[in-house]
């Protein structure tokens, strides 16, 4: 009886990593190379007050999603400030600011190269831009690029991200959009 629960675990998870793998070979074309994820948002304020908001890089994970939980400014402001952003789970990551043009756009580069870097990923760039569409709206468009360490195995994990992802960009751009329409 026992042979026949263990046998039945086994196999269990030997489908578990084909279905996996297949899914992967699935997903490979969807992975290979340098990906966006892209989100935009109509805001009902004035250009520089959203851009007050959105340009707080030290206190973004007051309005993030809950897999930020703190962020430290570890050198410099605007352009060449670097930033690590840390994780419930206690792993971090840093950034650096590669783009400040203040009142317009921003773009931060994380290391992924950093041996304790948490994501399988190969690189991750995120740019954020304003736009006037009248005195009163602004349009606030976010592109983050990403490219997969092993694209193969990584087609599992792209649609699994895509939908977190999705969901932590409306709750951020749903707090942005509260502070800048006060």
């Amino acid at each position: 009886m026992i042979r026949k629960i263990l046998k039945g675990i086994a196999l269990f998870l030997v489908l578990d990593i084909v279905i996996i793998l297949v899914y992967g070979f699935v997903q490979y074309p969807k992975a290979k190379g340098v990906q966006h994820f892209t989100a935009e948002r109509i805001i009902n304020a004035p250009k520089d007050q959203v851009w007050e908001v959105i340009s707080d890089v030290g206190n973004y994970h007051k309005v993030t999603a809950p897999n930020i939980n703190h962020v430290e400014i570890v050198e410099g402001e605007g352009l060449g400030m670097k930033r690590v952003c840390s994780a419930p789970d206690g792993s971090s990551w840093e950034e650096t600011c590669t783009l400040w043009n203040p009142g317009k756009e921003f773009q931060f580069v994380v290391n992924t190269q950093k041996e304790d870097y948490p994501f399988p990923l190969k690189s991750l760039s995120g740019s954020w831009k304003l736009e006037a569409i009248s005195a009163m709206q602004t349009r606030l468009f976010l592109d983050f690029s990403y490219e997969f360490k092993s694209p193969f195995l990584s087609g599992y994990f792209l649609s699994m991200g895509t939908e977190q992802a999705e969901k932590d960009t409306e709750f951020l751009l749903n707090n942005w959009q509260k502070i800048a329409e006060k």
